[in-house]
């Protein structure tokens, strides 16, 4: 079974996302974070948070498909057109195999994204996306002090997949499938999110899911009327997938957005780290402001003047090499990335500030009722 058609069959994965609660015109964007943020979405498999983030949208949007398992709504017409583009994707797992003892085996749809990034999964639940529905398993994590020196360092210090052994309980290949696992379902951690203090979130993949949440909060405020020229809100599916052939990596979901809607500009919305280093970005300081690498500055410093003009708090970012620009090389100067602030970007523990996340949606709202989306 292919993987589009394993996707096909998750209609049965719906109580997950009635776990995940609703949001609507009335829901702030905490919510529209909450609501989304437990909602699986690895790439390849981002069907099912595509699906919620539809269900919310206001009645009578105009809705198209990129044919990817991305989809974007089209607000507005006339004047060259604005798309403002946020990844579905994260990063995660798929079954690749079964172990006679029953044990899952895993492997990745796309290459991490750092050198450490499967260490984080010895000993963490995890969540298996089954057509059945959700499935609680954990990757099993050896008592290291009956363990030699050896293995000891080998598992702590040089963990991969080929030690992620996945317990779901059987006991054998023909118990775990009776358990409604097949290869190819997706595997992600727990989603456990973590309010801190002073407004501070946790969880595994929050940066993107927060980006998500905030282009839907900007389609409900920008049908509130007012808005200039036609704008394109786009979540784009496959991101991570990286385009074939030489040159610099471009993103697969980025470019089909390029090809499919032809925007005129346009804003990325992704996650950038923020270590509250002595000269870099911090948490709770506002959003990141990127410009597309050798662009000039004219599309920055309109949104920088919609800031300003509304005192929205916004740091400076360096050029983006990010594979979501790449596409849009060709017009740098009407491209840039506005990104949420990410302490301990692509690890489970991801921590925004949500104050950053609404100043985020603040700004690009101004920006667009202001006729900055001209």
């Amino acid at each position: 079974m292919s993987y589009a058609d394993k996707a096909l069959r998750m209609s049965a994965f719906a109580v997950l996302l009635s776990l995940a609660g609703g949001f609507g015109l009335s829901a702030d964007l905490g919510s529209l974070i909450k609501s989304v943020f437990p909602v699986p979405s690895t790439t390849g498999n981002e069907r099912l948070l595509a699906l919620k983030i539809r269900e919310g949208l206001p009645e009578g949007v105009t809705i198209e498909e990129d044919g990817l398992g991305g989809f974007a709504v089209l607000v507005g017409r006339g004047g060259p057109r604005t798309m403002i583009l946020a990844p579905l994707d994260g990063y995660g797992y798929f079954v690749s195999g079964f172990d006679v003892e029953g044990y899952l085996r895993l492997d990745r749809p796309v290459p991490p994204p750092h050198a450490r990034f499967d260490a984080y999964l010895m000993g963490q639940p995890v969540v298996i996306s089954t057509a059945a529905g959700p499935l609680s398993a954990v990757v099993s994590q050896p008592s290291l002090h009956l363990l030699t020196q050896e293995r000891r360092r080998t598992l702590v210090e040089g963990f991969s997949l080929d030690d992620a052994y996945v317990d779901i309980g059987a006991r054998s290949e023909k118990e775990a499938r009776a358990r409604g696992v097949e290869m190819l379902d997706a595997v992600t951690f727990m989603p456990d999110l973590t309010e801190l203090a002073g407004r501070r979130w946790a969880g595994t993949s929050l940066g993107s899911k927060t980006c998500c949440a905030v282009l839907a909060a900007l389609v409900e405020a920008s049908r509130r009327g007012g808005l200039r020229g036609e704008t394109v809100f786009v979540w784009a599916a496959q991101t991570k997938f990286p385009v074939r052939g030489r040159g610099p990596r471009v993103s697969l979901g980025a470019l089909r957005a390029k090809n499919k809607w032809l925007p005129g500009r346009t804003i990325i919305l992704e996650p950038a780290g923020a270590e509250g280093g002595a000269e870099g970005p911090a948490l709770g300081s506002g959003p990141i402001l990127c410009q597309a690498k050798d662009a000039g500055t004219p599309f920055r410093e309109e949104i920088e003047r919609a800031a300003a003009a509304r005192r929205i708090p916004l740091q400076a970012g360096p050029a983006s090499g990010s594979p979501l620009l790449t596409p849009f090389a060709g017009q740098a100067a009407e491209t840039a990335v506005a990104a949420v602030p990410v302490e301990f970007l692509d690890t489970p523990s991801e921590i925004i500030h949500l104050g950053d996340a609404e100043a985020l949606l603040e700004l690009l709202t101004v920006f667009l009722l202001s006729g900055g989306g001209r």
